[in-house]
C-alpha cells in the first residue's frame, strides 16, 4: 500500500551513535474515524485498525481486501505487454512440434521461473530444452549459448529473468532463425531487444498495475494467460491447476526481495498457504530432513532456510540442482537433491564469511565516512557470492555497494543499493565505462574492463554527491500503542497482516515503558507502568537499567519458550 502523508522527526542524543530519522507512518489527517470504522465493521482490535490506516488503508472495504486477499483480485494477465502475441506463438510452437528452449537465470528467481514453466509444459506433454548459464558466465543471455541452442535445433527461445537488455544476443538469435520471447522484470535498456515478444511490466507504456513483480511472478501471469486461451480453444486435455504453483512463486518473490504489496502480496500469501496446507515434494523434504521445523511456515523460514539453499547451488555449484529439486516428484530423489543444496549452502557460508571478514577489515582500516559508496575489486574472490557479500556490506555500512572480481579476463561484479537510490539508473548514466550491466533499482550486475575499474569506482561515488555522508538510521513507526493492547488475541490478528517483508514490514510500535534492563546475550527485560515484565531482544548495549522518560520502538512477535507462548518485543530503537 502507498504510505500517505508520512512525517519525519530527527533525534540526536547520547543513546544514539548517529543521527536517527524517525518516520511516522501515521497520516497527518485525523484518521481516528477511519480506524474506528475498520475496527467496528471488521471486528478487529483498534491497534490493528490503526496500523492498517498508517499503511494507507482508506476504509473497511480496502482493509478487508488487504487482510484477506483473494486470487480473483489478481490483475488481468492480458494487461501485460505483448502477452497476447506471446501466448499465440507458444501455442503455435506446441501445435507444430517446434523445439522450445527455456533459458533462465541461475538465481532463485530465475530457477523458480524455470520450474513454473517446466511444470506447465510437463502437463502438456511438452519437453523443452533447458539452459541455465553457470555463474562464471554471468547474468543474462549469451551469444555462445544462442549458438549452442541453434545447434540443438531450438526454434523458440523463452528467456526467463533475463533478456530485457540483451539486444545483440537476441539479434543474433533472430539472424539464426530463432524467435525469442522475453519474460522478465528487470529495467529495460535504452533500446528494446528485437524479440518476438517482451513481457515485462517495467516496459514503457505497460498497463499492468504491479510494476515490481519478480520474474517468477511475470512467468505466473504469462501462464495464467496461456492457460486461459488454451482452455477457451479446447486445447487442454486435462485441467491444469496453477494455484498449486504459487508455492514456487512465493519462494522466488521472497528471494528477489520484491515488495509484498498488490499482486505480490496475493501470490505470496496464497503460496505460503499452499506450502502449509498442501506441501509438495520439495517442501516435505525440508521437513523430513529436519532442515526446516515441522510447523507453520513463515517469512523467516523462507528467507533464512529455504531461499539460501535454493540460491546456493547457483552460487557455488550447478544451478540445475535447485531446478531438479523444485521439480522432483519423488520423495527419495528430492531428499538426495536437498542434500546437494544443503552441502552447497554450507560451502557458500564459508566462502561468504571469509570475504566479508576480509572486506570489513579493509573498510574499517581505511574508513568510509567520506565516501558516498563502496566499490571494491580483487582477483580471486568467488564470483558466486558477490551479490550476497554486496548485500551484507551495504547493510553494515549503509552505502550503495558493488563487489567485483576477475573472471576469464573480464571483471564482473554485483551490487546492492539503498533506499532513495536508483542503482540501475546510476549505472545507466555510467554505461560508457561498462561493457554490460543489468538489474533494477536495488540490485545490479556489471561487467567491466580492468582499465575502467578505478574510473568507474570514482564516477560511481561522484554520482551520489547529493546524498548525506553522515551515517543515518531510519526507523519506521506505525503507531503509538499501550502495553495493555498487546495481547495474544492481538497477535493472532497481527499475523493477518503478513506476509511481512519489503513494502510490508512487521509493525513497529512506539511504547513507553517505565524501565528497561539489559540481560545476557542481547535479552532485555521491559517493565510497564503496571509493573508487568516483558522480555525481548535489543542490539544496542547499555550497562545500567534505564528508567524515567523513555520510549522504545519495538516489534512484537509470538515466541514459544519453555512449553508456553509469549509475546516477545524486538526492540529496534531506544529513544
Amino acid at each position: 500500500m502507498e504510505v500517505r502523508g508520512a512525517s519525519f522527526l530527527c533525534f540526536e542524543g547520547a543513546a544514539l551513535n548517529a543521527a536517527l530519522i524517525i518516520q511516522n507512518m501515521h497520516n497527518k489527517r485525523d484518521d481516528s474515524g477511519i480506524a474506528g470504522s475498520i475496527e467496528k465493521e471488521l471486528r478487529v482490535p483498534n491497534l490493528i485498525a490503526r496500523i492498517l490506516v498508517a499503511r494507507g488503508i482508506a476504509g473497511p472495504e480496502e482493509a478487508e481486501t488487504f487482510l484477506h486477499p483473494k486470487l480473483k483480485d489478481l490483475s488481468d494477465p492480458f494487461l501485460m505487454p505483448d502477452v497476447t502475441k506471446a501466448v499465440r506463438r507458444v501455442i503455435e510452437a506446441i501445435q507444430h512440434g517446434e523445439t522450445i528452449c527455456l533459458y533462465g537465470d541461475y538465481d532463485a528467481d530465475g530457477v523458480t521461473s524455470l520450474a513454473l514453466m517446466m511444470n506447465f509444459f510437463k502437463q502438456l506433454g511438452v519437453k523443452p530444452l533447458i539452459y541455465i548459464p553457470e555463474r562464471k558466465e554471468g547474468y543474462g543471455l549469451h551469444s555462445r549459448a544462442v549458438k549452442i541452442l541453434k545447434d540443438k535445433g531450438a526454434n523458440l527461445l523463452i528467456c526467463l529473468d533475463c533478456g530485457s537488455t540483451n539486444v545483440e544476443e537476441i539479434k543474433l538469435a533472430k539472424d539464426l532463425c530463432i524467435e525469442t520471447i522475453v519474460i522478465d522484470h528487470h529495467e529495460m535498456g535504452t533500446e528494446d531487444p528485437p524479440a518476438f515478444a517482451v513481457i515485462n511490466p517495467k516496459r514503457k507504456g505497460s498497463r499492468f498495475p504491479t510494476r515490481d513483480l519478480a520474474a517468477c511472478g511475470v512467468a505466473f501471469f504469462f501462464l495464467l494467460a496461456l492457460r486461459r486461451v488454451m482452455h477457451a480453444e479446447g486445447l487442454l486435455g486435462r485441467t491444469i491447476n496453477l494455484k498449486k504453483e504459487l508455492d514456487i512463486v512465493a519462494v522466488g518473490t521472497i528471494a528477489d526481495m520484491s515488495p509484498l504489496t498488490k499482486d505480490n502480496r496475493i501470490m505470496v500469501k496464497h503460496g505460503m498457504d499452499m506450502i502449509n496446507n498442501s506441501p509438495r515434494t520439495w517442501y516435505r523434504s525440508f521437513i523430513s530432513s529436519k532442515v526446516a521445523p515441522d510447523r507453520k511456515i513463515d517469512e523467516y523460514a523462507l528467507n533464512f532456510i529455504i531461499v539460501p539453499r535454493i540460491n546456493a547451488s547457483g552460487r557455488v555449484a550447478s544451478p540445475h540442482a535447485s531446478l531438479d529439486f523444485l521439480t522432483c516428484e519423488d520423495d527419495e530423489g528430492s531428499a538426495i537433491h536437498l542434500k546437494k543444496l544443503h552441502d552447497a549452502n554450507k560451502r557458500r557460508q564459508g566462502i561468504e564469511k571469509g570475504m566479508i571478514d576480509e572486506i570489513t577489515g579493509v573498510l574499517k582500516q581505511d574508513g568510509v565516512a567520506g565516501r558516498n559508496s563502496i566499490v571494491l575489486f580483487k582477483k580471486g574472490w568467488h564470483v558466486g557470492v558477490l551479490g550476497i557479500v554486496a548485500q551484507k556490506i551495504m547493510e553494515s555500512f549503509g552505502k550503495p555497494s558493488i563487489i567485483i572480481t576477475e573472471v576469464d579476463g573480464l571483471w564482473k561484479g554485483s551490487g546492492r543499493g539503498i533506499d532513495g537510490v536508483d542503482l540501475y539508473g546510476t549505472l545507466a548514466s555510467l554505461s560508457d565505462l561498462l561493457i554490460r550491466f543489468g538489474g533494477h533499482k536495488y540490485a545490479c550486475g556489471v561487467t567491466i574492463s580492468e582499465d575502467n575499474l578505478i574510473p568507474f569506482r570514482d564516477a560511481f561515488d561522484n554520482a551520489f554527491d547529493g546524498l548525506p555522508k553522515g551515517s543515518k538510521k531510519t526507523i519506521h513507526i506505525d503507531t503509538a500503542a499501550g502495553f495493555d493492547e498487546l495481547t495474544k488475541e492481538l497477535m493472532e490478528y497481527m499475523e493477518q497482516l503478513s506476509p511481512f517483508g519489503i513494502g510490508n514490514p512487521r509493525p513497529n510500535l512506539l511504547l513507553a515503558p517505565s524501565s528497561i534492563t539489559s540481560l545476557n546475550n542481547g535479552r532485555v527485560k521491559i517493565t510497564d507502568d503496571n509493573k508487568r515484565a516483558w522480555y525481548g531482544y535489543m542490539q544496542e548495549k547499555f550497562s545500567t537499567p534505564l528508567s524515567g522518560d523513555i520510549q522504545i520502538v519495538a516489534s512484537p512477535v509470538l515466541r514459544q519458550e519453555s512449553g508456553g507462548t509469549f509475546i516477545n518485543l524486538n526492540v529496534k530503537q531506544l529513544l
